[in-house]
């Protein structure tokens, strides 16, 4: 067979196929109605499902670090709990039974008891990636799902609400050995303010006879000792207090209200509307073939006989 002949009977086969699908048209649109007729038919069925959006800050606590010669300097501040960590969380049956009771959602509570799939039903969490200048992003992205507006809202609201509580806790000792730091160090001082007044009178009333020289040059070394001790305090005390000052120590919050969207997000119609018809498109013209190779073997069938 040369290529001239290949290519009739290709011409023929598409045309025999063209013809097969214009024949069994009916078959075609009825699969297209039937497709659109299911995915109507679940769209009344399906329950609508809204969701709440949540940029959650983690908590942070400021840090300091008291290098030599009583030199303080203030690093980045770290977070009280890694964002995977946060995320793995939030993900566990106990932390989402927590805030369910808080919210008196039985059905929630009851889903987390008889499935362990239940936890992304309602919550689903993605870390939000800081670029390479920014280092480690403490952003997390919480969304909230359920059958009306309200109520996705109150979820994501609790689910912060009790993760900012957990933070809260985990980040006390901390914040606790930071303001004891501070008091000491303020009272250390007033200590040390206290003695070099009491140096700079005896410098002002001692005399400048040769017998009280080596006297005055040791209390004079000891003011200036005292001075220096003086300017590492109050560096320290400016260093404690920004630390634990906002922005470098800040709890677990929303950085935004909590946004819930006007409409369901799912289903989504237009595209359950598509899915259908393109499926039943196809099924009709499956059905087509089906059909043309049913009376084929019939027709067969019946010449043999």
């Amino acid at each position: 067979m040369n290529e001239n002949e290949m290519l009739q009977d290709d011409e023929i086969s598409l045309f025999d196929l063209w013809e097969k699908l214009r024949n069994g048209w009916r078959y075609v649109v009825g699969g297209g109605v039937i497709g659109l007729a299911g995915a109507g038919a679940a769209l009344m069925v399906l329950p609508p499902k809204y969701e709440a959006v949540a940029v959650v800050q983690i908590a942070q606590v400021g840090q300091v670090s008291y290098a030599q010669l009583g030199q303080v300097m203030q690093i980045p501040s770290l977070n009280v709990e890694p964002a995977a960590q946060v995320i793995e969380r939030m993900k566990t049956p106990a932390f989402q039974t927590t805030v369910a009771q808080t919210l008196g959602n039985r059905g929630w509570i009851d889903d987390l008891q008889h499935s362990a799939n239940a936890t992304a039903k309602y919550i689903s969490l993605q870390h939000i990636k800081g670029t390479l200048a920014q280092g480690a992003s403490s952003l997390i992205e919480v969304k909230a799902n359920a059958s009306n507006p309200e109520d996705a809202m109150n979820i994501a609201d609790a689910s912060v609400k009790e993760l900012a509580k957990r933070h809260s806790e985990l980040a006390k000792p901390i914040l606790e050995k930071m303001y004891s730091d501070l008091k000491l160090t303020k009272e250390k001082l007033i200590s040390a303010e206290k003695e070099l007044e009491s140096i700079n009178k005896l410098v002002a009333n001692a005399g400048v006879k040769d017998d009280r020289f080596t006297q005055l040059s040791l209390m004079t070394g000891l003011r200036v000792q005292k001075e220096s001790e003086l300017f590492a305090q109050r560096q320290a005390i400016v260093a404690l207090e920004t630390a634990l000052s906002a922005p470098a120590t800040q709890p677990t919050k929303a950085i935004e209200a909590v946004f819930v969207t006007d409409k369901p997000v799912s289903p989504k119609k237009t595209l359950l509307l598509a899915l259908g018809l393109i499926g039943g498109l196809l099924a009709g013209v499956v059905a087509v073939f089906f059909v043309d190779a049913w009376r084929r073997a019939q027709v067969q069938r019946r010449a043999v006989s």
